[in-house]
Order: C-alpha cells, then structure tokens, then sequence
C-alpha cells in the first residue's frame, strides 16, 4: 500500500475516533452538570489539579485566547464555583481557585472520561496499548514542533 493511502486510512480513522469521543464526552458534561459547558469543566479541573492558578497561566494552560478564558471565569464566579483571591506572593494580582464542592464534580467527570477510554481498550493486549501510547506521544510531539516552527 502506498504511503498516502495509509496515511487517508489514519485520517479516516483518527477522525472517526475523534468525533465519537467528543460525542461521548458532550454526553458526560451534559449529565456531569447542565448548567456547565465542556470548557468551563476544563478550567475547574486545572483548578482542582492546580490548587491555585494565576489567570495568565490557566490561558496557556487551555491554549486559547485571554479574552475566552476571561468571559469563561467570569461565567464560573457568578456561579459561585470558583473564587478569586490576591496574590499573596504578589499583591498587584489575582489568583483562582476552585470551591471545595468542585473537586467532586471534576472526580465524577474524570471517572467518566477513565471508563470512555477503558471501553476503547477494551480487548486491546497491553503491549499493543503501551505500542499506542508511545506512537501517541510521538504524535503529540509532532504537531507540537509543527505548531512552535
């Protein structure tokens, strides 16, 4: 088989995939809490990885723009799940930190991404899923070298 083919094979597939993932997981933030989109569970759960996060490094954190993460912030102070507080290593800025209550919708939403993946492993030897992980690594590195050129 020619390169290209295998290469239109992958993009096949690695879509198809892609899309059904998202799929499921529009699914999970849809039971995980209606009134949160995918992206403001993102920012909670760097929140509760994180502990306590400048606004500036949660934007490179999700790689969007500033003024994205901003409205999305906003959005999840007037809910009430994330609380802004001075910067004691530096007074002039704000750090976020996520409620306590956050850390169980974040644990419930992360089971739920652990069985989506499990149920794509299913029956795959684990060599082949530790094969999988290195060629995904690798594939990450790729686009990010393509994205830093």
């Amino acid at each position: 088989m020619m390169t290209s083919n295998l290469e239109s094979l992958v993009q096949k597939h690695l879509f198809d995939l892609l899309f059904l993932v998202k799929a499921q997981m529009r699914d999970v933030v849809k039971d995980a809490d209606k009134d949160l989109s995918a992206m403001q569970i993102f920012i909670l759960r760097i929140l509760v990885e994180e502990g306590k996060i400048s606004q500036v490094k949660l934007v490179q954190k999700m790689g969007r723009n500033k003024s994205q993460v901003t409205r999305l912030v906003h959005e999840l102070e007037k809910k009430g799940l994330i609380i802004k507080e001075r910067n004691e290593k530096d007074g002039r800025s704000f750090v976020l930190k996520a409620i306590p209550d956050v850390k169980n919708k974040v644990s419930l939403f992360i089971q739920h991404e652990k069985d989506i993946v499990s149920n794509m492993l299913s029956g795959i030897p684990s060599s082949d899923i530790i094969g999988l992980n290195v060629l995904l690594i690798k594939m990450k590195e790729n686009l990010e070298n393509v994205k830093n050129t």
